[in-house]
């Protein structure tokens, strides 16, 4: 996949980190479902499936990044479309059918109820042609649940515009838990479960993979989300968030699609997608994917990197205020590895290559792609690290920002305003309880935004406490 990254950033000049997201998020979304990892200390085999996040500004080229990327996707969906249209006009042709022929059952008087009973059971009735969707781009958990249920059991949730998924109706206060737990619980081991008044519903072998890319406002708003942070949903992301290369870049010609680098890439991404999906026997679309293991000397390289990151996490350590990322890190390191292991070679999973009755492979995991696994999962720690509290990021920095605008914008030097006068006048979202008003107040005074005023009238109104405004330049 290295040639592929190198040459979408030659291509796109895009950051290099963005490139790589791109290709390592496709080539996911087309492997997933060919197989598990057995991972050492984990009681089942986990799924391929990651979640990721890259966080940039809009012109840094991700859509394009991801349209050259998922290529090949794009056409197996266009595919899928087209059969589907003929699949449902066979369908309706033969239900009309089946419905017609149960009420000639029902209808026939000569019949008695043991007949009538048994031909009605021996009536089949024509399944709905799955829905041919492979991405998603903003769906709630009850939209996503009800595509697994009626579509592919490999999906992804996929966009360039991650405000779409981020800031839609699955992400709002009522809907968060629920959006929360299920892509969680999806993550770990594939199924997820929706119990209503009326239904019931319970879903196992799904594959469910992420790849948003997202501004920072937004990603912010998760990123610093206590929930999310809290039910360790934040944790399992793999983030990024590369230099901008904005104004770096040179108005150039190139022709990528007769770049054999990139026509390699999506011609493995063709050959897992009409690997053909495992399937649970007697199921259209849930999914039974055999087992894929570390060879030994990989299992060695995975174990030596679990245990440094366990230890970097102990109080003191180099991983403490990433914990949540770092303690997920060494199963997101082995599923990155199988990743590439399927994809660079996906007729390893063919039937005929699953060596035990308990469904494990022939193939393993060798430390060559483990050792560049840990590479690139160190490489998401590190970044993991390097974001904490980024001011861009940070809610909290962002809303001392966005006050010190606001004022800077509305007052003019030498003026006064007070604490009670900000939490009435501010935009809507920077108005907050008191502790937190002042603290932005102190924060403003620490940026030499104000200055304290003391007692003072302020439009005929006297005030205990103001402040002055001082310009940015003081």
């Amino acid at each position: 996949m290295r040639d592929a990254v190198e040459a979408l950033e030659h291509h796109v000049q895009a950051p290099r980190s963005l490139c790589a997201h791109s290709i390592l998020s496709a080539a996911m979304l087309c492997c997933q479902g060919l197989a598990d990892v057995r991972i050492e200390g984990l009681p089942a085999p986990r799924p391929l499936s990651l979640f990721m996040l890259a966080v940039a500004v809009s012109g840094e080229r991700k859509s394009a990044c991801d349209d050259l990327a998922l290529m090949s996707v794009a056409r197996a969906e266009a595919q899928l479309r087209a059969e589907h249209v003929e699949e449902l006009r066979e369908y309706k042709a033969t239900h009309a059918a089946f419905e017609a022929e149960k009420k000639k059952i029902e209808r026939d008087n000569k019949l008695s109820h043991e007949e009538r009973r048994q031909r009605l059971r021996a009536l089949r009735e024509p399944d709905v042609p799955l829905a041919p969707v492979i991405r998603a781009k903003e769906p709630n958990l009850e939209g996503l649940l009800n595509l697994l249920q009626i579509g592919r059991g490999s999906v992804g949730i996929f966009t360039s515009e991650g405000g779409q998924f981020l800031g839609g109706h699955g992400m709002t206060q009522e809907a968060k838990t629920r959006t929360v737990t299920g892509l969680s619980e999806l993550w770990d081991s594939g199924s997820a479960q929706r119990v209503r008044a009326r239904e019931t519903l319970f879903l196992n072998g799904c594959r469910v993979g992420i790849s948003l890319a997202a501004q920072p406002r937004v990603a912010s708003a998760l990123l610093g989300d206590e929930l999310a942070k809290d039910q360790g949903f934040v944790g399992r992301f793999l983030i990024t968030m590369p230099d901008s290369r904005i104004g770096l870049r040179q108005i150039r010609g190139t022709n990528p699609l007769t770049d054999m680098r990139l026509t390699d890439f999506h011609d493995l991404c063709r050959q897992c997608l009409n690997a053909g999906l495992p399937l649970r026997e007697g199921s259209r679309n849930q999914l039974e994917p055999p087992v894929l293991d570390l060879d030994p000397d990989a299992a060695i390289l995975w174990r030596q990197f679990a245990q440094s990151v366990e230890d970097g996490c102990a109080p003191g350590g180099p991983w403490v205020p990433v914990r949540s990322a770092a303690l997920k890190m060494a199963e997101n390191v082995a599923r990155i590895a199988a990743v590439s292991t399927v994809f660079q070679a996906p007729s390893i999973t063919w039937p005929s290559r699953i060596a035990r009755a308990d469904r494990v492979l022939e193939a393993t995991v060798p430390a060559e792609t483990m050792a560049a696994a840990i590479a690139v999962g160190t490489f998401y720690l590190q970044e993991a690290l390097r974001l904490t509290g980024h001011a861009i990021l940070d809610p909290e920095t962002r809303a001392q920002n966005e006050l010190a605008e606001w004022v800077a914008e509305k007052h003019s030097p030498g003026d006064l305003t007070a604490p009670s006068i900000l939490q009435k006048m501010a935009p809507s979202h920077l108005r907050t309880d008191a502790a937190t008003l002042r603290r932005r107040v102190e924060a403003l005074v620490g940026f030499g935004r104000l200055e304290p005023a003391g007692r003072q009238e302020i439009g005929g109104k006297a005030y205990r406490e103001t402040f002055r405004v001082l310009g940015e330049a003081a």
